[in-house]
């Protein structure tokens, strides 16, 4: 093999493990605008439950639920949990009524070997999860590190919306 081919077989791996590290939110231009302007709009109109308000079985750090509504309509809903082991954060986007992108947060207080015991005046990131659909389906998903959906069990798609459903549903009866 010539150096030249040798060369070239290298910038052909290494451009090829650029293109498919890149982030898949180039893929949906549109949809992270969207998203953008959702979490820029200071009007829209907030419901908020804490604890027991929304949540089946009280954890460790509570809880609060946030729907962000426009003219009536979900544009956000945000349930955060605390977590004995840290803080789990779900940010669900709508267009018209309709699921577009939940980003889900997972911070984990760091454990001191020192002291033998966690820090709770930190957090750090353990888990990101960005899901994207259309139509009610998830078509594309971007995860960085361990989460429950490694288990076989369950669904991506269809356990994110149905949380989503009983997140709504609870936040509409108290509008």
């Amino acid at each position: 093999m010539s150096r030249l081919s040798g060369i070239l077989i290298i910038i052909f791996l290494l451009n090829s493990s650029i293109l498919s590290g890149q982030d898949i939110s180039q893929k949906y231009p549109d949809l992270i605008k969207r998203v953008e302007r959702i979490n820029k709009d200071n009007l829209l109109e907030k419901v908020i439950l804490e604890n027991e308000e929304f949540m089946t079985q009280m954890t460790d750090g509570g809880g609060e639920l946030i729907g962000y509504f426009e003219n009536g309509q979900i544009q956000k809903i945000t349930a955060k949990t605390g977590l004995s082991f840290g803080i789990e954060t779900f940010d669900y986007y709508f267009t018209d009524g309709k699921l577009i992108f939940t980003y889900e947060l997972l911070e984990g207080f760091p454990y001191n070997d020192s002291t033998s015991k966690f820090d709770y005046t930190n957090l750090e990131t353990s888990f990101v999860g960005r899901y994207y659909f259309k139509d009610s389906k998830l078509i594309d998903s971007e995860i960085t590190g361990h989460d429950r959906f490694e288990d076989e069990m369950f669904d991506m798609g269809t356990t994110l919306i149905k949380d989503m459903n009983e997140y709504l549903d609870k936040l509409k009866k108290m509008k």
